[in-house]
């Protein structure tokens, strides 16, 4: 991966990776990744485009601040906002998985005219994580020491669960989160998400990809959001679960790459 840039954000410092050239794509991991979760799309994406993958706060090397309320979707959607601004760009790719994908929607409805594309992977309109999986991160969080909460989110995010060759690579990325902003995006930021009555305003093109095998935000999810989108086009990952970019890359770019005409 390049090496990570700092910029000011004046509330926060948000680090970011930048590479290749061309057209702006802006890459948005989920909770508890950060901008290193793209390593398999460096080579595929940095040939076609001006890639920026960015910490959100609270992740990776960006700041991680502990005020009440300081983790919202809207906060994250601002900080992205003034982010590529401050890059001086004005219009630009939008490619986000998981809560990525929440913030995408956001974006795209507060700023329409700013994002060319939207790319919604591994997502929802709503918060959609099924109650058991939720309950069992929640009650692992305050119990286990990270490393042993990792290695049960890892298991659940992937089609082959503790088999995967990417097991290890992932539960490492997790297992090095801040504990409590983690906890306080799981339990205020994504709890009241919900824009399922907004998707049809969206207008510019969608791609919607789901895991078959997604067991956090289940496909039926991500179905259902491209059914509500006019236009959208849907892809499905097979042998995939929540983390489909690394556990079938190759497949994973062609598909990503096809729709913005790569």
């Amino acid at each position: 991966m390049p090496e990570a840039e700092t910029i000011n954000l004046g509330e926060v410092s948000l680090a970011f990776r930048r590479w290749g050239a061309g057209e702006p794509l802006l890459l948005v991991h989920g909770l508890g990744t950060n901008s290193q979760l793209w390593v398999n799309q460096v080579e595929a994406f940095g040939d076609q485009f001006d890639v920026i993958a960015v910490d959100l706060r609270g992740f990776g090397l960006s700041d991680k601040p502990t005020q009440s309320g300081c983790y919202s979707i809207e906060k994250f959607s601002s900080d992205l906002l003034q982010l590529v601004s401050k890059l001086g760009i004005r219009k630009f790719h939008y490619l986000g998985t998981s809560m990525g994908g929440f913030i995408g929607q956001t974006m795209a409805l507060r700023e329409p005219d700013r994002i060319r594309t939207l790319m919604l992977i591994h997502t929802a309109a709503r918060m959609s994580i099924p109650q058991d999986i939720l309950d069992a991160r929640l009650k692992a969080l305050k119990e286990l020491p990270m490393t042993n909460y990792a290695e049960m989110v890892a298991d659940q995010a992937l089609a082959d669960g503790r088999q995967s060759k990417v097991f290890d690579w992932l539960t490492a990325m997790i297992a090095a989160n801040d504990r409590a902003a983690y906890a306080r995006v799981l339990s205020e930021g994504l709890s009241g998400f919900d824009l399922s009555n907004e998707s049809a305003q969206l207008k510019m093109p969608v791609l919607v990809v789901v895991g078959d095998r997604d067991r956090v935000i289940p496909p039926a999810g991500g179905r259902a959001l491209a059914n509500a989108i006019p236009g959208a086009t849907l892809q499905t990952l097979e042998h995939s679960g929540h983390i489909g970019y690394a556990e079938q890359p190759a497949v994973f770019n062609r598909i990503v790459l096809s729709f913005l005409g790569h």
